[in-house]
């Protein structure tokens, strides 16, 4: 009985650690001197659909290293 309420403890925990932004995918943060705004907000979003279409598996850099190609210098990296 004890094994069993330790289990629910520790589910009932893992339940809350999503917490707030959970689910929402943030791109890195770069540094975007030189480039317009606009160009930025379509850069991460063509790294993001890229990741994006192989189901959010694989490299977890794949977005990072996206925005390096394009020129970015990454100052907080993220998957």
């Amino acid at each position: 009985m004890l094994k069993y309420l330790a289990f629910l403890a520790l589910l009932s925990l893992t339940a809350c650690g999503g917490g707030e932004g959970y689910g929402r995918y943030e791109p890195p943060v770069v540094d975007s001197y030189g480039k317009k705004p606009e160009q930025l907000a379509k850069d991460q979003h063509e790294c993001i659909e890229q990741k994006r279409a192989n189901g959010f598996v694989g490299d977890a850099r794949m977005v990072t290293n996206c925005m390096e190609q394009r020129g970015y210098t990454i100052l907080t990296p993220k998957g």
